[in-house]
């Protein structure tokens, strides 16, 4: 059996490809198949030479996996250097991507501690319930519970592409929320809450400064999920990629 035809060459190869697929997955369909055809032949070229060598098809196997492994640093520049030179077929320009990759890493890092938050005080409030430290659930609980539902989905929505404007839309009002409410729950249910929140009181003497902080924090977050909902809306997406299309052909042109 030649080298080609053994199912640890196979293997390999398989895989390998798959690599060149996924890197090559957003570029004009000419660069991603002539890229292909370079790697196809050079592995190729690989298992002639290991098949004249007389290498065991198990050392061809890892020769081939280390060869790629060592490759990914290359590969990646090179397809960084390709959508540059704007063979993509997203017509976006690369900052505008990036940008939107930022974006998206600051939604789901705020959804996180969003609902982290909420999570918490929900537990926090069944623990006080449960050893006595309160006698009735506080009020703002069921609030808190909606946060938490609605954080949980939006998070789950941000982490997709196409429903991302929903999930950061979801994400605004549960924040909002949890500023309004998260001073009072952790002032009933915890003494490390009544302690700050003693710190930072008015004591009578107008509204309180630490609930005007919580709900700056709250409504500052939505505010910027808001904008992300806005940035990522379908419709504004598409009227993006379209200019940016045609400014690209005007170039061109």
């Amino acid at each position: 059996m030649t080298a080609i035809r053994t199912p640890e060459y196979r293997a390999a190869a398989h895989r390998v490809l798959n690599w060149c697929g996924w890197y090559t997955r957003d570029l004009s369909p000419d660069v991603a198949g002539e890229r292909r055809d370079e790697i196809a032949s050079d592995l190729h070229e690989h298992a002639v030479w290991a098949e004249e060598a007389g290498v065991t098809p198990q050392r061809l196997r890892r020769d081939i996996m280390l060869r790629a492994i060592r490759g990914i640093p290359h590969d990646l520049s090179w397809r960084s250097g390709q959508l540059r030179a704007g063979h993509g077929v997203d017509p976006m320009p690369l900052g505008m991507r990036r940008a939107g990759d930022v974006l998206a890493a600051l939604v789901v890092t705020g959804g996180v501690l969003v609902t982290g938050a909420a999570l918490f005080l929900l537990v926090r409030v069944v623990r006080a319930l449960v050893i006595g430290d309160v006698v009735e659930v506080p009020a703002g609980a069921l609030g808190v519970a909606v946060a938490a539902v609605l954080g949980v989905v939006g998070l789950v929505l941000s982490l997709r592409r196409r429903s991302r404007w929903l999930g950061a839309g979801l994400l605004a009002p549960a924040a909002v929320l949890i500023g309004v409410l998260a001073g009072d729950i952790m002032y009933r249910v915890s003494a490390t809450g009544v302690l700050i929140v003693s710190r930072l009181s008015s004591h009578g003497a107008g509204v309180e400064p630490w609930w005007v902080m919580s709900v700056a924090i709250g409504v500052g977050a939505a505010l910027g999920f808001i904008g992300a909902a806005v940035w990522w809306w379908p419709g504004g997406r598409r009227t993006t990629e379209r200019d940016a299309a045609t400014s690209a052909q005007r170039k061109t042109a």
